[in-house]
């Protein structure tokens, strides 16, 4: 397909950027064979929102997943983190490579030691010492690129000091990704949005916003409004139209985010934008998201499909997903991400992100956001792919494992005090006493992540690996009772 890769001038970055589209055109991070990779699972969000999540520095460890791709014999890592990696964890992702492989040889850690909740790449670039660790375990930087969690200035900054590309979108590029920038690249693209207003600066928007909804649709029964850069549903307000007060501040209000308010929520939206738009609040409705990868040459497909479990206030916060999306709109879905893409695409950007949906009984699919950066689907579905080594079929939207379809349930957000008595290796070895370890042999079975939060907050993940989605529920609820168990006689 045709794209619009824009120079964007002679800069450090650009030069970088220009080097990694001329080296890998229309491959990717499955087809580099040879070379290094330099994960930076830098979660680069303002640090007043990234603590209200627990244990956010162990969120890093998601990316942990990337260990896999040592299957390739030619393929180099360098993981860098804000905290060490208990080496048991570092051992459980090895031990899904065949040790004669050594992958261990071709992999090297740079830790920050450095817990505070901000950007990882912001503290690598405060470091000369760092830094110094770090270009020496990446050795030649001509076929190196750095795997991020988002792309913002810091991670522009770091790729130069370094020398190194970053597989992802221009931080320029980040409007597109925003909650204004997605509703304007669907209409651009064909596909819907719920009615609402984007761009929109100051509470006295949002109200004017509200009434051309309430004009636009008599029938809506509730509004939320997001701000731009919000994440995992924590920038979001909800309120209920029969409870609407003039101004709107003065409306009781629902926030997504722990301990917020309009007196902190509206400098934020004079800050970085908000839209505003329809809560559906019809039964029956659910949220897909679609995961697409963009080639640097322009060239796109579908990665996977998921069906997101969602919490909290109608909910709006991320849980867990399960593989694949229903069949019933699965088709349809990945018909309108190609389409989103499209448009994404022809404005130069590459990499791996997803977007999200809302499909409701009646009324069609619409999308909710695009996520320009990993998320919570990204671990579950490169750790199912890479541990059963099976492949995407496009047709059907089903991961294939030698001809049968494998489907998956995960969560980052299995939390109890008493997980905290529990070890990474106590945990796993809950998991093979209860018979529900991953069986590389039946290419089946549970695998844990976020192990590092254990002892420090109660929390793990789990991706629990099937052949049907009740299998997949039993394997869960299994997980939880080992886990349980093993605490009790911790």
């Amino acid at each position: 397909m045709e794209t619009n890769l824009r120079p964007r001038g002679l800069d450090p970055f650009d030069a970088l950027q220009a080097s990694l589209v001329e080296r890998l055109g229309d491959g990717g991070l499955s087809e580099l064979e040879n070379g290094t990779i330099v994960v930076v699972p830098s979660i680069s969000f303002p640090s007043v929102e990234l603590r209200k999540i627990t244990a956010i520095p162990h969120y890093e460890e998601r990316m942990l997943v990337a260990l896999l791709l040592l299957k390739k014999p030619g393929l180099r890592v360098v993981f860098a983190s804000c905290l060490p990696v208990d080496q048991e964890i570092i051992d459980y992702y090895l031990s899904f490579i065949d040790p004669e492989l050594r992958p261990r040889e071709r992999l090297r850690l740079v830790t920050a030691h450095d817990p505070e909740p901000r950007a990882l790449g912001a503290k690598l670039l405060e470091r000369p010492d760092l830094l110094a660790a770090l270009r020496t375990a990446i050795g030649d930087t001509a076929d190196a690129y750095i795997l991020p969690f988002n792309v913002t200035e810091i991670e522009r900054d770091l790729a130069v000091a370094l020398g190194v590309a970053v597989w992802g979108p221009h931080p320029a590029a980040a409007w597109l990704g925003s909650k204004s920038g997605a509703r304007r690249v669907a209409r651009r693209a064909g596909v819907a949005v719920f009615e609402g207003s984007e761009d929109l600066r100051s509470a006295g928007e949002i109200e004017e916003a509200i009434q051309l909804i309430r004009a636009a649709r008599p029938g809506a029964e509730a509004v939320v409004i997001k701000l731009n850069h919000g994440f995992s549903g924590q920038g979001n307000a909800i309120i209920d139209l029969r409870e609407l007060r003039s101004p709107v501040d003065a409306s009781p209000t629902t926030f997504c985010g722990a301990g917020e308010s309009w007196a902190s929520f509206g400098p934020k939206i004079a800050a970085e934008g908000a839209i505003v738009e329809e809560l559906s609040r019809v039964g029956g409705a659910t949220s897909p998201s679609v995961q697409m990868r963009v080639a640097p040459g322009g060239d796109f497909e579908v990665v996977s499909t998921h069906d997101q479990i969602l919490g909290g206030p109608d909910d709006q916060v991320y849980l867990g997903c399960r593989f694949p999306a229903r069949a019933e709109y699965r088709a349809e879905i990945q018909r309108a991400a190609r389409a989103v893409t499209g448009v994404l695409a022809s404005e130069g950007v590459f990499g791996s992100f997803g977007m999200d949906f809302v499909v409701v009984p009646g009324r069609g699919i619409f999308l909710s956001e695009i996520n320009l950066r990993a998320g919570g689907t990204t671990h579950p579905y490169l750790m199912a792919r890479l541990a059963t080594e099976g492949a995407y079929d496009s047709a059907s939207g089903e991961l294939l494992v030698r001809g049968q379809p494998r489907v998956y349930l995960a969560t980052d957000n299995l939390k109890s005090d008493a997980y905290k008595r529990l070890t990474p290796a106590r945990a796993l070895r809950s998991l093979g006493a209860a018979g529900l370890a991953y069986d590389h042999t039946a290419r089946t079975g549970a695998t844990l992540h976020l192990l590092g939060a254990l002892r420090g907050h109660g929390k793990l993940g789990v991706v629990c690996i099937a052949g049907t989605h009740d299998v997949a529920a039993r394997q869960h609820e299994g997980v939880i009772m080992a886990l349980d168990e093993a605490a009790s006689k911790a």
